[in-house]
């Protein structure tokens, strides 16, 4: 069984748990993680796993859980579950409380929003101790992002989930400080010739059981942005607009947030040029765009006993393929998610390599979001 480690918000150990029930920890490339752990009650449990108090496991002290939801039972036996989210949870605890803009290269872009928003915002209420950037790992891609409303969180993982990269903030105990980290997957499918291919199959024996899932439901190739203005005199602008007939799914953006006059982080008034206008309303339709894409995956319990070690050969957010001879698909997706299961029966590890599957609650909130 996994042992964990219990830290609180000034990241010093306060505790560890080395007996438990069941430990689920759920690792999300394109969204929060999270663990689950079921555990007799007792009264050191009940004093280590107090809200906000932050879960790590022994091997990987810098990712940490913090502790949100709390259930005491009493029933044949008294049981505790504690569910805790990855600390990029933290960063929905801020909306974007104005229109707020950046272009440039798109670890800064990312970390524009959360300097704006948590560590350096004109209202020193705002700012979350301890949280700070840590140095760009060299992702070379430039974007642009206007955005006013919502949580830091959900914009930060639009911006992500449009370059295939994430974002988590870790702990840093030297410096008892929490880092905000972009970052980027390795590519070891067979596409490419500079790492170690990765590939998992039935046919070579490292897969134990697999599901294959392609889900065209909510998809949208088509977005009419609607920005300022009122009635007919509203600016839109259509992307892709070149598709049609039965290539064409359309999805309604309202942006009446973006306004082409907006103040910036330094309270000068700036004004977007029509086309800079036009070119923010198509970035806001095309990161939208990124939430209805098509979704191809492979969910499969891995044999963690094959040719390849989870976290060794390959980890998440890295590019590897996945192959059904019978259903004669190949993959190059990347591992969305990693979901480990440690209990007195031992310890399994299931993969979703591809699309990750939206829930029910974040399908509502897409819906509302629209």
């Amino acid at each position: 069984m996994k042992e964990l480690y219990v830290f609180n918000l000034n990241i010093e150990l306060i505790g560890e748990i080395s007996e438990y029930k069941e430990l689920q920890i759920e690792r999300n490339y394109d969204k929060v993680s999270q663990l689950i752990l079921r555990i007799a009650s007792s009264s050191e449990a009940i004093e280590l796993l107090k809200h906000d108090n932050i879960l790590t496991t022994q091997d990987d002290v810098n990712y940490g859980f913090i502790i949100e939801h709390f259930d005491y039972t009493d029933e044949s036996e008294t049981e505790i579950e504690i569910h805790a989210y990855s600390l990029n949870y933290m960063l929905s605890w801020r909306s974007i409380d104005f229109q707020q803009r950046y272009e440039g290269n798109v670890e800064d872009l990312i970390k524009y929003f959360v300097k704006t928003n948590f560590i350096a915002p004109s209202n020193p209420n705002r700012v979350l101790p301890n949280l700070r950037l840590a140095s760009n790992k060299g992702i070379n891609i430039n974007d642009e992002s206007t955005k006013t409303g919502g949580e830091v969180i959900g914009h930060v993982f639009e911006i992500c989930n449009k370059h295939e990269m994430s974002i988590d903030v870790l702990l840093n105990h030297q410096d008892k400080k929490f880092d905000v980290v972009t970052w980027q997957g390795v590519d070891r499918s067979t596409q490419q010739a500079l790492n170690p291919h990765v590939i998992f199959s039935k046919e070579y024996d490292n897969i134990i059981n697999q599901k294959y899932i392609h889900n065209k439901v909510d998809y949208r190739t088509t977005a009419i942005v609607a920005g300022e203005g009122e009635g007919v005199d509203r600016k839109q602008v259509v992307t892709n607009d070149h598709l049609s007939g039965f290539n064409r799914r359309e999805l309604y953006v309202d942006a009446r947030d973006l306004q082409s006059d907006y103040t910036d982080d330094n309270d000068n008034q700036k004004t977007m040029t029509p086309a800079e206008y036009d070119e923010a309303l198509r970035k806001r339709g095309d990161e939208k765009l990124s939430d209805f894409q098509i979704i191809e995956t492979f969910e499969s319990e891995v044999d963690m006993y094959s040719q390849f070690t989870y976290n060794v050969d390959y980890k998440l957010g890295d590019r590897v393929s996945v192959r059904n001879d019978e259903i004669q698909r190949i993959l190059h997706p990347r591992v969305i998610s990693a979901t480990l299961t440690s209990n007195k029966e031992g310890i399994t590890l299931s993969i979703n390599f591809g699309s990750n599957i939206p829930t029910i609650y974040e399908k509502i909130k897409k819906k509302v979001n629209k």
